[in-house]
């Protein structure tokens, strides 16, 4: 994305097909949109198109069962000594930190947002990036499998 000096700077609503914001759309995808209470829903998790190792790797990072550093210190595995992040940025290295907001690892989402034109928020939960991502293109059917697919990809 490139800035354009000469264009005047716009928002986009994805839940309209006009692009444009009204409280019927927001309200509808707010209370007919099934969201994620249990971290692991199985109609959004379990696809046949991705792999099932990857699935599964999801399914464990949903649940914070990854060995990272802070459940290898939780478990007596590692001392405290030995939590910083792998990608070098010092933070404690947990699920959340690693895969959205360490400065080496998390800054993918950054290309693949920028790859998509979207400019959003980062969520602190990995959970709710997910289904974040997976709404942000709206509702159609066809875009959220897309959705689905590029974020376990990323992952």
């Amino acid at each position: 994305m490139t800035l354009q000096v000469h264009k005047e700077d716009r928002w986009i609503w994805n839940l309209e097909k006009s692009n444009i914001f009204s409280v019927h759309s927001a309200y509808n995808f707010l209370t007919f949109h099934t969201t994620v209470v249990n971290p692991v829903d199985a109609k959004l998790l379990w696809r046949k198109v991705v792999p099932l190792k990857v699935v599964i790797f999801v399914w464990r990072l949903f649940r914070d069962r990854l060995s990272t550093k802070n459940n290898l210190i939780r478990r007596n595995i590692i001392n405290l000594d030995s939590s910083s992040c792998a990608g070098w940025c010092r933070s404690l290295e947990t699920v959340n930190h690693l895969f959205l907001h360490c400065s080496t690892f998390g800054a993918v989402w950054y290309h693949i947002y920028g790859w998509l034109g979207w400019s959003t928020t980062m969520p602190y939960e990995v959970v709710d990036h997910f289904i974040q991502f997976n709404y942000g293109g709206g509702v159609s059917k066809v875009r959220q499998s897309i959705l689905h697919l590029i974020w376990f990809d990323t992952v």
